[in-house]
């Protein structure tokens, strides 16, 4: 008898674990096949499900772009549905999904009716939650402050965890991480360069400041688009430089900037730690400088060297 799935998952690579928790479980050995029903459409996957494998074994078939499957002919997707309930048959036949499930349509409930459904919902739970779920799971130490500077420097959750595999392979036998682990082993987006930047321009530290703009140059950012992301950052602190004086929590912060309570938790730190003085000098800088940049009175690159000298 076919075994049918459907996984309703927000990234992928959830989906693909869960696809291996299933191949597992069932212990069978399969003839594994993929399909984007995007670009092949269904009738090759009606094929693969009622042709005889060549050493007689199962098959395991993962068909990804599955919200195509309404837009497929009224005659191919009944073929599909007598395929994937043949009872002659230990086929095991995965639909994923990536941009959520139609309960309400009614091609969707008819395969939904023939198969298992999994629901992988992530969107609720915080980037810190999900690394500290798994840290301890696995039987690592890690403490908060290290958790929100790993939750900084991912944006997202594929590259949490692929954070998360990296630190906890180097800290195998130690298994405790740090905050040096982190910032050895996990390169910090374009943003948090950024907040590096700033930090060094509230310092005054010169020597700083043109060692994180030579990592810019290699990555042939415009000095120009370094200009506005300045601006931005200077006017977000100075914003919660403002809100802080007024008594807001990290928590309202996440929730007004809609940001992960990790960087929440360093915006608040940065603000409380600078004179809104020092803000508003660097802001009136910056715009100034900005604006002859647009204006054509200054080259991009001499104009932004001299802001930093004149620091």
């Amino acid at each position: 008898m076919s075994y049918n799935y459907i996984i309703s998952a927000e990234e992928k690579e959830e989906a693909k674990e869960k696809i291996e928790e299933i191949r597992k479980s069932i212990k069978l050995d399969f003839d594994y096949s993929e399909y984007d029903l995007e670009e092949d459409g269904l009738y090759p996957i009606i094929d693969e499900l009622t042709t005889i494998s060549l050493f007689d074994n199962p098959k395991f078939i993962v068909i990804n772009s599955s919200e195509n499957i309404i837009k497929a002919n009224d005659k191919a997707f009944v073929e599909l549905l007598t395929a994937m309930n043949s009872q002659e048959n230990d086929n095991v036949l995965v639909f994923i999904f990536l941009n959520g499930f139609d309960q309400k349509n009614e091609r969707l409930s008819r395969i939904k009716r023939y198969s298992s459904f999994i629901e992988i919902n992530l969107k609720n739970m915080p980037l810190d939650e999900y690394a500290r779920n798994v840290f301890s799971k696995d039987g690592y130490q890690i403490d908060e402050h290290t958790i929100s500077l790993l939750v900084l420097y991912t944006a997202s959750l594929a590259s949490l965890k692929q954070a998360i595999n990296i630190l906890e392979c180097y800290k195998y036998q130690e298994k405790i991480i740090t905050d040096d682990d982190v910032k050895k082993l996990v390169v910090p987006p374009l943003e948090d360069n950024v907040y590096n930047l700033i930090d060094s321009v509230i310092q005054k530290d010169k020597a700083r400041i043109f060692s994180i703009l030579a990592d810019f140059k290699k990555e042939n950012i415009q000095y120009s688009f370094l200009v506005s992301l300045l601006i931005n950052k200077f006017q977000e602190m100075y914003n919660v430089n403002i809100l802080a004086k007024s008594g807001i929590t990290q928590a309202d912060i996440q929730d007004l900037f809609n940001v992960s309570s990790g960087k929440a938790y360093y915006m608040l730190k940065n603000a409380k730690a600078v004179d809104i003085y020092e803000i508003k000098k660097n802001l009136s800088m910056l715009n100034d400088l900005d604006y002859q940049i647009k204006t054509g009175k200054v080259d991009q690159n001499i104009g932004l060297e001299l802001y930093f000298l004149k620091l």
